[in-house]
C-alpha cells in the first residue's frame, strides 16, 4: 500500500472570514455565485441523494479503475442546484468534481479514477439547491451523501475490494489500513492544534469525511434546524477556501489535491467554526468561520 508522508513546514496562515460566495467551473459552464448563505427552506428537500464508488476494471496486477458517481433529485425544479464532491484516498484529497444547473431537479456526474496498490477511498458530497419566492425571498435546501471503498492489493492474491469486510483477509486488511491512516491523520491534526494553540476542550471535532453523519442527527447541544445552519456555514467555507483552491501565504491559489482531510472544530458556544488542514507542501491552515447566528 502507499504509505502517507506528512511534511510540516513552519508556516501558519490564519484566515478570519465572514460569509463569502464564489462561482465555480461546472459541466455546463454556468458562471454564477452558487453556494450562498440563505435561510434553510423547511418546506422542500431532496427526494434522493447518492454517492457511489465501485471498482470498474483491473488494468494489470497493480492498477485498477474506480468509478465515482453522485446524483441528487428534488421533487420540483429548483432555480439553481449544485453538487460538490470530494474524493479522499488514505486520508488525502485525491480529486474533486462538481455539477451545477439552473431550473433543474436532477443532477448527475461521474468520473473514472485510476489507482494502484491498497487503499481506502472515501467520497463525501454536499448537495445544494436554491429556491426563490416572491418579494426576492431566497432560501436553500441541502443534503449530504457518502460512500467508501477498500482496495486490498497483494502480490500473492487477486485484488480484493469491499465496503464492509466479510472474510478474515478483508477484516485484517481493513484493520491495517485504518490503523495507518488514522495514525497519520491524528498526528497531522495534533500538530495543527498545537501550532495554532487551539484549546481543544472548547470544541467538538468532526473530520470532513464524517460530516455526513450529522445530516439527520444534531450536533451536540443543537437542534436539527440549528445543525443545518452550522453545516451550511461549514460547507460554504469548505467550498471557498478548500474546494475551489487553497490560497498560499504569498497570495497564489493552488489545488487542494494531496492536502489532508480537514478537521472541523465546532466551538461549544456556537460562535465560530475552525477548519484545519495541511496542504500538499505541508503549509498549515486554520480557517475561522464566524457564525453570527447563535
Amino acid at each position: 500500500m502507499k504509505y502517507l508522508v506528512v511534511i510540516f513546514i513552519v508556516i501558519g496562515i490564519i484566515f478570519s472570514t465572514s460569509i463569502f460566495f464564489h462561482s465555480t467551473n461546472t459541466t455546463n459552464d454556468l458562471n454564477k455565485e452558487v453556494i450562498v448563505n440563505s435561510p434553510i427552506d423547511q418546506n422542500k428537500q431532496f427526494s434522493k441523494v447518492s454517492t457511489t464508488l465501485k471498482l470498474m476494471e483491473q488494468d494489470d496486477e497493480d492498477e485498477y479503475t474506480i468509478e465515482w458517481q453522485t446524483s441528487s433529485e428534488i421533487s420540483d425544479k429548483t432555480y439553481l442546484s449544485q453538487d460538490i464532491s470530494l474524493l479522499f484516498e488514505d486520508g488525502q484529497l485525491k480529486e474533486t468534481m462538481t455539477v451545477v444547473k439552473e431550473n433543474s431537479h436532477i443532477l448527475q456526474q461521474k468520473q473514472k479514477i485510476n489507482g494502484e496498490d491498497s487503499g481506502h477511498f472515501e467520497a463525501v458530497t454536499f448537495h445544494y439547491g436554491q429556491t426563490h419566492y416572491p418579494n426576492d425571498v431566497i432560501k436553500s435546501i441541502q443534503s449530504m451523501s457518502y460512500d467508501e471503498l477498500y482496495i486490498l492489493d497483494s502480490p500473492l492474491s487477486p485484488i480484493e475490494y469491499f465496503k464492509t469486510p466479510t472474510t478474515p483477509s478483508e477484516i485484517e486488511g481493513k484493520r491495517i489500513l485504518d490503523t495507518i491512516i488514522q495514525q497519520n491523520l491524528e498526528y497531522t491534526w495534533q500538530e495543527l492544534i498545537e501550532y495554532f494553540n487551539i484549546p481543544l476542550s472548547n470544541y467538538y471535532s468532526v473530520p470532513l469525511t464524517e460530516l455526513y453523519k450529522y445530516y439527520q442527527q444534531p450536533l451536540p447541544k443543537l437542534t436539527i434546524e440549528e445543525t443545518e445552519e452550522m453545516l451550511a456555514l461549514t460547507w460554504s467555507a469548505i467550498y471557498k477556501y478548500y474546494f475551489l483552491g487553497i490560497e498560499k501565504h504569498n497570495g497564489t491559489i493552488v489545488s487542494p489535491v494531496d492536502s489532508s482531510v480537514p478537521l472541523i472544530l465546532f466551538n461549544k458556544s456556537n460562535s465560530h467554526i475552525l477548519i484545519i488542514f495541511t496542504s500538499k507542501d505541508g503549509e498549515k491552515y486554520n480557517i475561522i468561520k464566524n457564525t453570527g447566528r447563535f
